[in-house]
Order: structure tokens, then sequence, then C-alpha cells
């Protein structure tokens, strides 16, 4: 089977690199270029028409290397004609109207030619579904295409998980055309990977999107295993270009801004503003696109309906990162920020972050109902859904009335503490018990399970406060430290100590990275505050500045005084490094 994949994927391989190749010497020669812009990524200019390289990689091979199916030979002259599109829009720039009327008469033909999601049973709302599947996936390759290899590596990534499909269907001709596929886009990216040689332009962005959208439509076998299957895993493998799209869509509109201009604000853009270089970026969002496509790969072997609370805690998750990304600050130009009446009404509107906040609180209340069924029945789970669908409107209303009167929305995530956990733990435990109190009136308590209760207050504490917790687990793992902060190492392991390593942590615009300890109380010694060590007294301190380059030493703590100051003092002078103390007064 591998040996077979290879003969597949390696032609494709050779031809779209030996065309990057040609492409990277030729499009400068004719000026077809990416000049730096002031709402684009890229500073320097950069050769374009890699996407052809793309398209002569995949269709080229499709059409010599076997007969194939009708119905991929239609898909890949489609796709070339969309790639046709972005390639005349490369030249000479398209306006949106010619290029979405294109896309619609490439979808169209597709759809014409039997391309089509059979949801409803209603050929015309299918049909546009359909429409709108092609077109949106397409324009979120093309919005992906923001940073060096990133909408080439989500879509080598998708086209694995959905070969895989392939070959467990049985679809021997579509697993050919996904490894051909991957190999032209493998190819391209040899000279486009971080730091790139060559972009695709968007005649490689559009029939990326557009071929990887009609791939997922080529087959019959998906549909015997049930609408919820047919719709929920291509959504899934392509939900990193979606998740890019939605977002972009969603904080351009919440801070007043037009959708429709350019700007340096995607999600790849965030990332490396909080401190991630493009080449961590690209692959952390192409491991992101991998765990999504594991999620596709459970559903479909145990049953979308077995993964249900699987794929909401997926939703929320990528909910809760793209409200942490929102708030990274990125630059943004004059015209950005100008925006129509609708537009600045919802920038304005004050009331965001508890809307927010109480719209996902629904959705863990459900969650957590629902999986607390799951567990209790596991496989009676079918015959106690009325019991779950009778009391879920009580359980949702008492308990988001119970967490507003304990003050659940006032709080300010990032600065989330012990105290806002167990206020959480006090909000669910009277939650859950008024709602037990409430079931009995309404429904004499007949047919529940006290069992589910227990979980679904376990379950909701765990999901409350993960989700809170969310920022700052977030923010220590993207936490920036440049090299050319000062690396401070802290004299004084106390109160003082933690409050300046917080305020160190939390608060970039101070540009400094504390590296450590030193106290004279031998106690504290080799222990740790906030995951930094103690290293020991001041006798470490001249081993510290030498080996771990530390630029400054702060004093923590106003008793720190006498000769064990001054011997500190010393030291760090005749290493040139600064010695300060951190006033903690009140003005």
């Amino acid at each position: 089977m591998i040996l077979q994949l290879l003969s597949f994927f390696l032609p494709a391989f050779a031809v779209s690199l030996t065309f990057t190749l040609l492409a990277e010497r030729f499009a400068p020669k004719i000026g077809v270029v990416a000049r730096p812009v002031a709402d684009r990524w890229h500073r320097q200019t950069v050769p374009l028409l890699g996407g052809v390289a793309i398209i002569l990689g995949t269709v080229g091979p499709m059409l010599l290397t076997g007969r194939g199916e009708f119905q991929f030979i239609v898909l890949a002259l489609a796709a070339f004609a969309m790639g046709g599109v972005g390639l005349v829009d490369d030249v000479r720039a398209l306006s949106p109207q010619i290029k979405l009327l294109a896309q619609i008469l490439l979808a169209a033909t597709l759809i014409q030619f039997g391309f089509v999601l059979r949801l409803t049973g209603f050929r015309f709302v299918d049909v546009f579904v359909t429409l709108l599947w092609l077109i949106g996936i397409t324009n979120a390759f093309n919005l992906l295409d923001n940073m060096d290899g990133l909408s080439a590596t989500i879509a080598l990534v998708a086209a694995g998980f959905r070969l895989l499909f392939f070959q467990w269907e049985g679809e021997g001709e579509a697993v050919r055309v996904a490894a051909i596929y991957m190999g032209a886009i493998a190819g391209f990216l040899v000279r486009n990977f971080p730091p790139a040689k060559i972009f695709m332009g968007d005649a490689g962005s559009l029939f990326l999107g557009f071929f990887l959208a009609g791939l997922s439509l080529g087959t019959e076998r998906a549909y015997s295993r049930g609408v919820a299957a047919v719709l929920v895993i291509p959504v899934l493998l392509l939900l990193i270009p979606i998740f890019d799209t939605a977002f972009v869509t969603a904080t351009r509109l919440m801070s007043g801004r037009s959708v429709a201009v350019g700007g340096r604000d995607h999600t790849s853009h965030r990332l490396v503003a909080i401190g991630l270089s493009e080449r961590q970026t690209v692959l952390l969002l192409a491991a992101l696109s991998a765990a999504v496509g594991s999620v596709a790969v459970l559903s479909y072997r145990v049953g979308v309906s077995q993964t249900v609370v699987v794929l909401a805690l997926l939703v929320i998750a990528l909910v809760l990162l793209g409200i942490y990304l929102s708030r990274v600050r990125i630059v943004q130009t004059a015209e950005q920020r100008n925006g129509g009446a609708v537009l600045r009404l919802i920038a304005d509107f004050q009331y965001k972050r508890q809307v927010m906040t109480l719209l996902l609180d629904m959705s863990l209340i459900l969650v957590a109902y629902y999986a607390a069924y799951v567990i209790r029945f596991e496989q009676a789970f079918q015959q106690h859904r009325p019991e779950l669908y009778n009391s879920l409107p009580i359980v949702l209303l008492v308990q988001l009335v119970t967490f507003a009167a304990f003050g659940l929305y006032r709080g300010i995530w990032q600065y989330t503490s012990v105290t806002d956990v167990l206020r959480m733990a006090r909000a669910v435990t009277v939650a859950t018990m008024v709602t037990m109190v409430v079931l009995i009136y309404t429904h004499t308590f007949r047919g529940f399970s006290r069992t589910v209760f227990i979980l679904d207050w376990l379950l909701l504490i765990v999901l409350l406060g993960g989700s809170r917790a969310s920022f700052r687990f977030l923010a220590e793992m993207f936490r920036l430290k440049p090299k050319l902060f000062q690396r401070v190492l802290i004299y004084g392991a106390g109160d003082g100590g933690e409050l300046l390593v917080r305020e160190i942590l939390n608060n970039p615009a101070l540009q400094r990275v504390p590296i450590g300890f030193i106290d004279d109380d031998r106690g504290k010694h080799q222990t740790r505050i906030h995951g930094l060590p103690v290293f020991g007294g001041i006798e470490q301190v001249r081993e510290l500045l030498s080996e771990r380059r530390a630029t400054e030493l702060i004093v923590s703590s106003s008793k720190i005084r006498g000769n064990g100051l001054e011997t500190v003092t010393e030291i760090c002078h005749s290493f040139g490094v600064p010695v300060r103390r951190a006033s903690f007064r009140l003005e």
C-alpha cells in the first residue's frame, strides 16, 4: 500500500518542485511578485506563481497517470479554472465582485456534475449549502494564505486525513487523487516553508481550497454513515481555515472594522505577536489541525452521536483560544479602524464580555449535563433521553441565575485565583441543590438519577474552572521572553518576591524575565515559586551572574538590609549588574 501511494505521490512531488523552481526564477523577470504592503505580512519582495506549480503538479499527474473516474476529472478541470482566476488576479488585480462571480459559476459547475451535499432531502436547500461550502472553503484558504507555508501545510494535513478516510471507505480512485494532491503541495512547500522563497498567490490558494472542498463531495459511500457524519467530518478536517475565517470576521466586527479590508490580524499574526516565530506558528496550527483530524477519526470510528461531548468541548476550546487571541495587540492602520454605523454600534456595545461569558456558560452547562447522562447510563442512554430533554430547560435556567447571583460574570479571567475557583464551586453546589429541589416540585424527581447530578456537579466545576483559568494557562504557554528583556535575579523569596515575580510575568511592558531567587533562609533553598527556583544564598550570586547571565538584581523586600545586601551589591557592581529595590508603597 505504501509503495502504491508513493507511486502517486512522488511524480506529483517532482512535477510541483520542478515548476516551483522555474517559477521562482521566472516570476521576477516578468514582474509577478508580491511587494510589501502596509496591510500584508511579508516585508520583502517575493516571487509569485508558486500556485501554478501546485496546479500543474496536481492536474498533470491526475490526467497522465490513469484514466481516472469522470467526476475527479471534472473536479480537476474546475479547480484548474479556479486557479486560472487566481492567476489572473495575481497578474492584474480583479475586483472582488468578478472573483465571487467566477467562484459561483465554477461551484455551480461542480454541483451540476453531482458534487452535492445531500443533507436535508430538499434539492434547493442542499444545493445552496453546497454552494456555500465550496465558496466558503475556497475563500477560507485564500484568507489563510497570510504567512509563509501556512495555507499549504494545513491543506497537506487535511488532505492526509481525507486520504485516510478514502482508504477506509475503499475509494481507490479517491486515494490516488488525494495522494497526487498531497505530492503537489509537498513539492511546493520545499520552497515555501518559512522562510519562503516563493508564494503561491491567489492561483494557489483558490485552487487548494476549491479542490479540497470538492474532494470532500466526490464519493458516495460517506452517505451510508448518516447525515451527521457527512457534515461533521469534512468540517473537522477543514476546521483551522474555517476557524481563522470566523475569527477574523468576528474580531473585525467587534472592533468596528470592515470585514472586506485586509489586515495583519489573523490567527497566525496574533500568535507571532505573542512571541512565537513564523515557523513555530505554522507548526502549532498544523498540530492543531492534526489534533482536530484525530477527533474526526474518532467520530468516524465510533459515530458522531458518541462523540458529541468531545466535539462540543473542541468548539468551546477554540472559542476560548479565539477570545484570548482577540485581546492580543496588533498593528492596525487608520483605514482598518473605520466602519459603518452598524460596525461602530457593535464595537461600542459595553457588555460584550458579559454576553460572551453567559453564552459560554450556557454551553458548559449543556455539555456537563449531557455528559453526566452519557457517563451514568452508557449503553442505556437512549432510554433516558426524555428525562434529559424534559429537565434541561430547568437545569439551564436555575444554574445561570445562580451563577449570576454569585457574581461569576463580574470577574476578569486573566486574574482568576483560588478565591474565584472556590466561589465557582459554591455557585455550582447551590445551583445543583436548587435544581434538584425544583425538579422535585415540578417532576417529583421521578425517573431521575441522583448520580447524574453528582456527576454534573463535578463536571461543571471542572469546566467552569478550566474555562476561567484558560487565559492564565495560555498566557503562561505563550509568555513573551525576548532576548532583549532584562534577566532578573530576585533577592528575597518571600511574599514580596512572589508579588514581584507575578507582576513581571503579567506585565510585558516591564521588559524583564525573572530567572530565579536567592534568599538567606536555607529552608527555602531548592524550592520553587511560580516555577522559578530558589537557587541558594548570597554565596550563589557570583555563579548566577556568570553562568545564568543575570543582567539585573532586584531586592524584593525593605527588610533585606545589612552585610548580606552590601556583599551582594559589591558582587553585582563588579559584574556591572545594577541592583534595584522593589517598592510597594502607597503614594
